[in-house]
């Protein structure tokens, strides 16, 4: 078993190579574990049952079912903390450090990559926290030192960041920053696309409209989420209400859990009441790799996306720009049936007609956005039978068991099933 401190970093490929390049001089950032013992676990999760992980890990729980290796999601935030092993046992691949040629990824100086890797594929903690998909292997990549912003210098990193997860194997990248677009960036996913890697990332925080154009590109801070090939992530909270930081639009594709969320910090302890897109997006994330996990490697990143969405709980006003398809349904994208559904071909986005035209998406007020349900039952329909059938069981062998008092007693006084002795009928009496 590994004491306190010590990294179990698993087997890297052998085709693992990296070429972003790192800081030197006076630009390296070291990375020093964000240290402090926070809270422990104290409540159940309640982002895992509105999602329906239960459910969904009874089918897979992130390794490829023709071959049980575990899929692998690399994670672009700021490092991944390798000496959590409660929380991600020996699942840290090697990875990169921009900042930190002495690191490889397994370091988080800061808190937010440890969260967002966490609930992408973290290990069960009992009842109380369990991520997406928590046999799934990760590759941590340091982008960023803690909350320094982005600039195009940040977009053309994770560009390259992109073509290293691509190379080391990852089937899905999860990008929980909010980045302003630039070439290099939009080249480089759809590079990811084409070797049939999904991207997911979030959408960002400062509730702007991305369909917007009269915004300066510096501010215009809500890419690679705003490309139509990702899939962008908004967030809702436990009553089930839109997050209002929210970037929205109409290439936002789906909400999910963020806001009021627990996650682990990198010295120890977990941290409860976190909210962001960021942490909405690797819920996301983890989805996808159940479906890649599930249903082979070579299933493209457009069906899965529009496996995501069609399983998604539409509430009213969806699909909107605030709301997307709806909100992550991870049970029922593992659970309802494909039918005549082909995951290993490219699929339309759902809002292009024959025509190639958009439909028209539902505009409103984010203040008059419907809450979710936060009562939906993803498997309502085949409980509703099941406890049917239970409730009839059960009053069969209560009226089997009240027979058998009855029948014996009766049978003593001369009574007998289907028979009544003539001399006994009740004579009718002339003056009734």
């Amino acid at each position: 078993m590994a004491t306190a401190g010590t990294v179990l970093l698993a087997t890297t490929p052998a085709h693992a190579e990296f070429t972003t390049d790192q800081m030197a001089g006076d630009d390296i950032k070291t990375c020093e574990t964000a240290s402090g013992e926070k809270d422990p676990l104290t409540s159940k999760d309640w982002a895992g049952d509105f999602i329906g992980l239960e459910e969904a890990h009874q089918v897979n729980r992130g390794t490829f079912k023709d071959s049980g290796d575990p899929v692998i999601i690399a994670i672009i935030d700021s490092g991944v903390e390798a000496t959590r092993t409660d929380v991600f046992g020996d699942r840290i691949l090697e990875g990169w450090d921009v900042y930190d040629p002495t690191k490889n990824g397994g370091c988080d100086g800061y808190f937010h990559g440890t969260g967002v890797a966490a609930i992408a594929a973290g290990t069960s903690q009992g009842e109380q926290f369990v991520g997406v998909a928590p046999e799934a292997e990760i590759i941590p990549m340091r982008a960023f030192v803690s909350d320094e912003g982005a600039d195009f210098g940040k977009s053309n990193m994770v560009a390259s960041l992109i073509d290293d997860a691509v190379a080391n194997g990852a089937s899905v990248i999860n990008i929980s920053i909010a980045l302003p677009d630039t070439d290099p960036l939009e080249a480089a996913v759809k590079r990811a696309i084409e070797a049939n890697v999904v991207i997911v990332a979030a959408t960002g925080n400062g509730t702007l409209n991305m369909d917007l154009t009269d915004l300066p590109a510096d501010k215009a801070t809500y890419y690679p989420a705003n490309y139509p090939e990702v899939i962008a992530v908004g967030a809702h909270n436990q009553a089930g209400n839109w997050y209002p930081k929210t970037n929205y639009g109409e290439h936002l594709d789906l909400v999910a859990p963020g806001d009021g969320v627990v996650i682990p910090y990198p010295g120890g302890g977990w941290v409860s009441q976190q909210s962001g897109t960021s942490f909405a997006s690797p819920y996301v994330a983890g989805a996808a790799a159940l479906l890649k996990a599930q249903y082979g490697k070579d299933i493209t990143p457009s069906w899965v996306e529009h496996r995501l969405k069609e399983t998604a709980i539409h509430p009213p006003g969806a699909p909107s720009i605030y709301l997307g398809q709806g909100v992550l349904n991870v049970a029922g994208a593992l659970t309802t049936p494909l039918g005549d559904e082909d995951p290993f071909a490219l699929w339309a986005a759902p809002d292009e007609d024959e025509s190639g035209g958009s439909e028209e998406v539902p505009q409103s007020e984010p203040s008059s956005i419907a809450a979710i349900n936060v009562d939906y039952d993803p498997l309502a329909f085949e409980k509703t039978i099941a406890w049917a059938s239970v409730g009839g069981s059960l009053l069969l062998v209560t009226l089997v068991l009240v027979l058998r008092k009855i029948v014996p007693k009766g049978r003593k006084r001369g009574w007998r099933p289907g028979t009544r002795k003539p001399d006994n009928l009740p004579v009718k009496l002339a003056s009734d």
